[in-house]
């Protein structure tokens, strides 16, 4: 059981990074081509060797699963505009993901909207509703994990338990949920009493508390079904809930019985101090967005040693990296790629996505400092502060260089640059993975006929799935039920 007054102190204390040993440090910059003068975040060479070194360690890939055009592509004449409405679409690319064998999908969701940005934010989500949505493609496969977005302020833990239990029986064990919290108006459009940041991480605690208590509800076998005694379920294995807290009052075991996995993967997406803490006590893998390694091993070091200091295995939580591919048979077309990529948002559209409050500012101004800016999404922001204000990047020039990604990290490049910048990554001890951002379908295909193979033949990617479950895939453990000794 989450203990929150503790997870709560965790969040307000340093934890010491450099307890952990120190790897090879890999100071590289990612570009040598010039963006509008300033060197951008795509891999399209380097000014200075990468030094590769041979990685025990495989990566873990998930495969982002956005609207169809989520980033303006629904404006590409190759696009269809309406499959955001088409069950069939998702089906395909889950198939395509799979095919790669990737580890998971990761479907984002949005219950509301940014202030100003109506349009933009219906042209990035999926218009379906996630666990329903991905219900449907379980169906369609066999291995790869589904992971959908959840927000703890929007929603109440009894339902959220039953949803995911619910996919996790029906995929026979790949199922996941993405933990954050929101911004105000999808709570007020359900009634919930909107809070503050540090108040919204106290409900998330008390939330996955509440959840994975549900899921205990039962022993795994409790569920006897003897047809010749009539015995359906031995009541000694039931163990119901008992949360009566100023936050949630569950008091009925759920409906569900224990699932394959027996919790569904705890994905946790944040990096402010409260994020991390958070993730280092609860989840399996923490999505993150890093511009350089440096960021990506502070980040790291940091979520691990939150581990280890509530008692976990660090290995047992995995650091995903979000990034932005964008591939080429030569560095030329991946750049146009990109230049056509970037040329699709509307100027206001990309300023709105960096989710700052820029009144008074000129957009040809350098880009300020945000730190006092209370914001969405503190680790995004301070992982767009830091590339844009180290590399000198004016409002526009960041608005147009990170929007394309939603704040992660474009990687323009070819087949060998992104495998080299994806190693580097790797060796370097900044994350255990990434989370694959692709532009549109096509781009995940050509993940997987150039990049994939690459990554297989360098010994750090699988070639064929090494279990049944999303958990046995990642290597993370089955969680025993609290009840049981």
């Amino acid at each position: 059981m989450l203990d929150v007054a503790r997870y709560l102190r965790m969040s307000r204390v340093k934890v010491d990074t450099a307890s952990r040993n120190s790897k090879d440090q890999f100071d590289i910059s990612t570009s040598h081509h010039d963006f509008a003068g300033l060197n951008s975040t795509s891999c399209h060479g380097t000014s200075r060797p990468i030094q590769l070194k041979h990685s025990h360690k495989k990566l873990r890939l998930a495969a982002f699963t956005g609207f169809p055009g989520w980033s303006q592509t629904w404006r590409d004449p190759d696009i269809h505009a309406l499959d955001s409405l088409d069950v069939d679409y998702y089906i395909k690319f889950a198939k395509f993901a799979e095919e790669g064998k990737f580890d998971t999908l990761f479907l984002a969701d949005g219950a509301s909207f940014p202030g100003g940005s109506f349009a933009h934010h219906l042209s990035s989500v999926s218009a379906f509703e996630p666990a329903t949505l991905l219900s449907a493609v379980a169906t369609h496969t066999k291995h790869i994990g589904l992971v959908y977005t959840v927000s703890t302020s929007d929603n109440e833990p009894t339902h959220i338990a039953r949803q995911l239990a619910s996919l996790d029986h029906i995929s026979h064990g790949r199922a996941g949920w993405n933990v954050v919290t929101t911004p105000g108006p999808g709570a007020r459009n359900l009634g919930i009493p909107v809070e503050d940041g540090k108040a919204k991480y106290k409900r998330a605690a008390a939330f996955h508390d509440a959840v994975s208590q549900l899921w205990d509800s039962y022993e795994d076998d409790a569920f006897i079904r003897d047809k010749k005694s009539g015995i359906f379920l031995d009541m000694s294995k039931v163990h119901p809930p008992k949360i009566d807290s100023d936050l949630f009052k569950v008091s009925q075991a759920l409906i569900v019985e224990r699932t394959p996995q027996g919790h569904p993967v705890t994905v946790q997406a944040g990096t402010s101090p409260e994020g991390m803490a958070l993730g280092g006590a609860v989840a399996d893998f923490v999505y993150c967005a890093n511009y350089s390694i440096a960021d990506g091993q502070k980040t790291y070091n940091s979520l691990k040693s939150y581990a280890t200091a509530v008692g976990r295995n660090p290995d047992h939580l995995l650091v995903m990296t979000g990034v932005v591919v964008i591939w080429g048979e030569t560095q030329e077309e991946a750049e146009r790629k990109f230049e056509k990529a970037i040329s699709a948002w509307p100027i206001d559209v990309a300023v709105q996505s960096l989710a700052f409050d820029f009144k008074g500012f000129d957009l040809d101004d350098p880009f300020p400092d945000t730190s006092e800016q209370d914001v969405r999404s503190k680790g995004r922001a301070v992982a767009i502060t830091s590339y844009a204000r180290s590399n000198g990047l004016t409002i526009r020039q960041a608005a147009q260089h990170c929007s394309i990604g939603l704040g992660h990290r474009p990687l323009v490049g070819t087949t060998q640059s992104i495998a080299d910048n994806l190693q580097a990554w790797l060796d370097a001890e900044a994350t255990d993975g990434f989370v694959i951002q692709p532009l549109h379908i096509k781009g995940l295909q050509e993940f997987n006929e150039h990049v994939i193979p690459e990554l297989v033949r360098r010994g750090i990617f699988r070639s064929e799935y090494e279990g049944k479950t999303l958990r046995e895939n990642l290597g993370v453990p089955r969680p025993p039920n609290r009840y049981v000794l």
